[in-house]
């Protein structure tokens, strides 16, 4: 690899000795400078100064491996946002209406011929979707062509570790609050596992917000369905929301237990089905 230095810059044209000499001064001090910084170590040549491309190509890989640890944290997310509460979340905005239409899964979405009138869920398996939280950028333009997002719904099961509970849950107001920032309708999916995971599932969330929930994988045996219950009383306590949305199944007699509007609309397979 081969880097030649012009030190135009410096003598824009090099008509004497004085200059000469000045040109070489500053390329010197250049070459010094990179060396501080980067390790890389040259060799003058007439003028022409070559890197030894073993310590080029490791110093290029290594500032690339940095860059996208960097970038998989997607610290840049939430910049300028107030966080609040023990873990730093991200404080979103309410929702004061939602017209919900058609629900499409997000990995339906790219396949959907009216996306205008639909609005994309996130309530599918996780590996369906973690490409969204890794290149988010290349999803906004599909997600902008819908009526709205309901946000990204990353999982927190009873029986996974607390922190990765606590890192999904972050991950999911980060992405609902930079598809805020975006200009997107969105509409707010609030997700909990135990109560255990009360003490902070709902930091972030605003009151008075249309919300979102899904019973989807919370129905499968009486714990679940009571941790469910459970969160659900709590979230109305502490939140008062306007609205519920409920993606899946949700028994008739349970929504004399809530206060609150509660408007159910049927997972994407019970719709295949019915069709």
């Amino acid at each position: 690899v081969t880097v030649v230095l012009n030190c135009g810059r410096c003598a824009p044209i090099a008509r004497n000795n004085q200059l000469n000499k000045f040109g070489n001064r500053a390329a010197r001090l250049l070459l010094s400078a990179m060396h501080n910084i980067f390790g890389m170590k040259f060799i003058r040549k007439s003028d022409v100064f070559h890197i030894e491309e073993s310590v080029l190509t490791y110093r290029m890989q290594a500032l690339k491996m940095t860059f996208n640890k960097m970038r998989h944290f997607n610290w840049e997310l939430t910049e300028n946002a107030e966080l609040y509460g023990q873990f730093d979340m991200p404080i979103l905005r309410p929702v004061r209406e939602a017209a919900i239409g058609k629900l499409i899964p997000f990995n339906e979405a790219s396949r959907c011929r009216n996306p205008q009138e639909c609005w994309v869920h996130f309530y599918i398996d996780d590996y369906r979707f973690e490409r969204v939280w890794n290149n988010y950028m290349k999803y906004l333009p599909m997600l902008r062509r819908f009526k709205g997002v309901i946000t990204p719904d990353f999982s927190m099961y009873l029986d996974m570790p607390l922190p990765q509970q606590i890192e999904n849950c972050w991950r999911n107001r980060c992405l609902a609050y930079w598809l805020q920032e975006q200009g997107i309708h969105v509409l707010l999916s609030v997700g909990w596992s135990d109560a255990e995971s009360l003490k902070w599932a709902f930091d972030g969330i605003p009151e008075n917000s249309v919300l979102s929930v899904t019973t989807q994988g919370c129905l499968r045996d009486h714990l679940c369905m009571q941790a469910f219950l459970n969160g659900m009383h709590e979230l109305v306590r502490r939140k008062h929301p306007l609205k519920i949305i409920v993606y899946g199944r949700f028994p008739t007699i349970w929504k004399e237990r809530f206060s609150v509007e509660i408007e159910i609309h049927p997972c994407y397979s019970e719709e295949k089905w019915s069709e």
